[in-house]
């Protein structure tokens, strides 16, 4: 299966932000994840570059490397969070644990009801986002990778007479 994703490009400007060439246009970017949702994450992507204006193939091969790079990047950052986050959630599992086993051998009245349920509390929130958190990241990383390996291929619009 493949998501085909088109952009219409009447200005070079619109590609690129407007403070640099090496970076993509933040709509565009945008634009481009916004257009695979709804399909199957695992589709391969193809991105259909139509513009109203000519383009050398360094241009076009310069222009690949700005998606390419722009969604490879976002991948790198993604993948650092995703792994943070496991270790938080892992040291939050071991901290409810901890609490746990000291209700076990506190002999202090109220406090020992607290630490009780601040342990189940700690165990219960680690689970739960090892659980629903995880799906949800892989699949945004995953269709951030075909993203950045996606095909793109380049059309040129003729532009009307009347323009």
């Amino acid at each position: 299966m493949q998501t085909i994703i088109d952009i219409n490009l009447k200005k070079r400007e619109d590609f690129y932000c407007k403070y640099s060439n090496k970076i993509l246009n933040n709509e565009l970017k945008n634009y481009i994840f916004d257009s695979c949702y709804g399909d199957n994450y695992k589709n391969k992507i193809i991105i259909n570059i139509n513009m109203k204006f000519k383009v050398s193939d360094n241009e076009k091969n310069e222009m690949i490397d700005v998606i390419r790079r722009t969604f490879g990047l976002k991948v790198q950052d993604e993948l650092y969070y995703y792994e943070k986050s496991k270790f938080k959630k892992t040291i939050l599992f071991l901290i409810g644990i901890v609490l746990i086993i000291f209700y076990y051998l506190a002999y202090i009245g109220v406090i020992r009801e607290i630490i009780l349920i601040l342990g189940w509390l700690s165990i219960w929130e680690s689970v739960y986002s090892f659980l629903t958190d995880s799906k949800r990241n892989y699949i945004y990383i995953f269709r951030l990778k075909q993203l950045a390996k996606a095909r793109i291929y380049f059309n040129y619009l003729e532009q009307d007479s009347k323009s």
